[in-house]
């Protein structure tokens, strides 16, 4: 089979972070996010892959080149202008070779079982089938809604209180789906285009639209709160991946002075340096990140080239974008996020 993963958000959400990279090269623990998209792909057999791109396409392009590294083919389509959902996979129908397509969207972190996925997709006969994922509370999702045969009898967005029906499950889309040729080809090409609000919706009224309900890890890495859980998730093995990583995570030339403190649920990376007396509890920290003597970072997101100043304290929340300076003894508390290359002072 071959993939598309769809790669081309600007990731406002994650922003300082996302000034400088784009948010599926935002790295999870020792490699880069969509790193970890391929590593499932590969695991069910999946080797030709397709990035659709739109924002900083040059840096996925740059670290993966033509996927050999990564045990895959990949090649890369660029949307001229943001094509939406539907648009982006339409924008990538020159490379696809006529046969069933895995699309995922390229910000979720699972390790949903894609060959059972296929399996049940072929077995039912459908033009496309969604993983859905279960929440507790759809209010701020859309609930899609089952017969019971599985295929999809309604899209609910963000329901009311009396819009839910008693006893029901409450499953979201998850972001992953098999499709047919014939739903390529039913997109309009160079047009901006809704997959979930306009061609879904569409299959399903002719009833060869399914859904593939999974209780399998799942997390949409979109915040700041999520992007920091997903790093806990993999350190504590929440989540399968091809991570080595099993507690704290340190990358290549990372330091830590003794009398420093790091828990297992932090990430330092390359070339980091934590100084005597610092303390650093469940953040992540970018490469060549230096925090200095007696600083804490607790439940904080550090960029790249931070300097966080000696006895400087980063409280939970904070989000610091590459190269800022906190300067010695100052305090971000984490209201509002500190903007790529800002100084902080006292």
């Amino acid at each position: 089979m071959q993939a598309v993963i769809l790669v081309g958000g600007q990731g406002r959400r994650l922003r300082p972070l996302t000034d400088t990279r784009p948010k599926p090269m935002m790295s999870l623990v020792d490699r880069p996010f969509v790193a970890h998209q391929l590593d499932l792909l590969r695991r069910h057999g999946v080797t030709d892959v397709i990035f659709s791109c739109g924002y900083r396409p040059d840096a996925l392009r740059g670290h993966f080149g033509d996927g050999a590294d990564a045990g895959v083919r990949l090649r890369y389509v660029v949307d001229p202008e943001p094509l939406g959902t539907a648009g982006a996979v339409r924008n990538a129908a020159e490379l696809l070779d006529g046969s069933t397509v895995l699309v995922l969207n390229g910000d979720i972190l699972t390790d949903l079982d894609l060959t059972a996925l296929v399996a049940r997709h072929r077995e039912s006969g459908a033009q496309g089938t969604i993983a859905l994922t279960p929440v507790d509370d759809p209010s701020a999702f859309g609930l899609v809604r089952l017969h019971p045969d599985l295929s999809v009898e309604a899209f609910v967005e963000k329901p009311s209180p009396d819009e839910l029906r008693p006893g029901e499950p409450y499953r979201i889309n998850a972001g992953t789906y098999v499709l047919e040729p014939s739903v390529i080809d039913m997109i309009p090409s160079g047009v901006a285009c809704s997959i979930e609000r306009e061609v879904f919706p569409r299959i399903a009224a002719e009833g060869s639209l399914f859904g593939y309900p999974s209780d399998c890890y799942w997390r949409d890495i979109g915040t700041p709160a999520s992007y920091l859980a997903a790093h806990h998730d993999v350190l504590s093995g929440r989540v399968r991946t091809d991570s080595a990583a099993e507690g704290t995570y340190l990358g290549p030339g990372a330091s830590v002075a003794g009398q420093a403190h790091v828990d297992g649920f932090s990430c330092v990376g390359a070339g980091a340096e934590i100084q005597t007396g610092a303390h650093v509890d469940g953040s992540v920290l970018g490469d060549g990140a230096r925090v200095e003597e007696g600083a804490e970072v607790i439940g904080a997101i550090i960029g790249a080239e931070v300097t966080v100043g000696a006895g400087a304290r980063i409280g939970a929340g904070a989000v610091v974008g590459d190269g800022a300076h906190i300067a010695s003894g100052a305090v971000v508390d984490g209201t509002e996020p500190v903007p790529t290359g800002a100084r902080v002072e006292r």
